[in-house]
């Protein structure tokens, strides 16, 4: 159980922070497509059971020459980028439900609920960063500038895909000036059947996380490969007061925490996983059939 948890949590988490930033001032846009080669039906192929799987992947990237309003000899530079994997089609299930949350998370939800409308605002939207400099829109930052440039990375990446459900994981990297960087991640599962989400309330009866939270340190604990007494030395925040951090990979139940959720940010993001069968008597009945039964 140990070393599963360990091999689990550092795939996943490598997976969930694996950002990308594009170039180019138009949304580019790539399809791919399972579909695109015909299905077989050679008989050793007849156990195995596929879905066409379809998405458009849309990047789009905007660089700023940015002045300070009030002060002409300020001047600063900002890249804004931002790629996502949208679904055009898994199988014959409706998605409407999922591509609305693909939107909201990535882009919040005063978002418009076109796709590539909330692509493009986010690349040319400066007030979405609180900025309110004299903004010019440059095609390179200067050599001498790239050092000490402002950006923000926008990502949607499709993270799993099984017959029962899909999950998504939304990240951002931001430098808007300070002492560090920052980054999160919000990574959430779909049901396919019935294109709804997963959820903390889905998944556990009333009063679980009474149990779960000791389950949650201990993962945690052996993901930084720190003692349980460290992990209660060092915690700003219990899992308890977050729980819309939850989703499914590799057929466990994972719980996700950003840097300052639970932890200083010195120690990154964190990851929890828990075997499905070891919380039974913790599910609701849904969602034991989901993964269980």
């Amino acid at each position: 159980m140990t070393s599963r948890l360990l091999k689990l949590t550092a795939c996943a988490s490598a997976a969930l922070f694996l950002f990308s930033a594009c170039q180019g001032t138009a949304i580019d846009n790539t399809t791919s497509s399972a579909a695109d080669s015909k299905e077989s039906t050679e008989p050793e192929d007849s156990a195995i059971v596929s879905f066409p799987l379809s998405e458009s992947v849309m990047s789009s990237s905007e660089t700023y020459r940015l002045t300070d309003s009030k002060d002409s000899t300020f001047v600063h530079y900002i890249v804004l980028s931002t790629s996502v994997q949208w679904p055009e089609a898994l199988g014959k299930f409706k998605i409407d439900n999922l591509r609305d949350s693909i939107i909201t998370t990535t882009f919040g939800p005063q978002a418009p609920k076109e796709i590539k409308k909330a692509i493009r605002q986010s690349v040319t939207d400066l007030e979405n960063y609180g900025m309110d400099d004299i903004a010019e829109k440059i095609d390179t930052v200067p050599a001498t500038e790239e050092a000490g440039q402002y950006y923000v990375t926008r990502t949607l990446q499709l993270i799993e895909c099984t017959q029962q459900t899909v999950t998504y994981s939304a990240t951002f990297a931001e430098y808007l000036g300070g002492a560090h960087p920052n980054s999160g991640a919000t990574p959430f599962s779909f049901i396919l059947s019935s294109d709804r989400p997963v959820t903390f309330d889905f998944l556990f009866l009333p009063g679980a996380m009474k149990t779960l939270q000791p389950m949650i340190l201990e993962s945690i604990a052996l993901s930084k490969s720190i003692s349980a007494e460290e992990l209660q030395q060092a915690l700003l925040n219990t899992p308890e007061t977050i729980t819309n951090n939850v989703y499914l990979l590799n057929g466990m139940i994972a719980f996700h925490y950003n840097p300052y959720d639970i932890l200083p940010y010195s120690y990154g993001p964190s990851e929890a996983f828990i075997m499905p069968d070891d919380i039974a008597s913790l599910l609701t009945p849904e969602a034991k059939k989901l993964l269980i039964e």
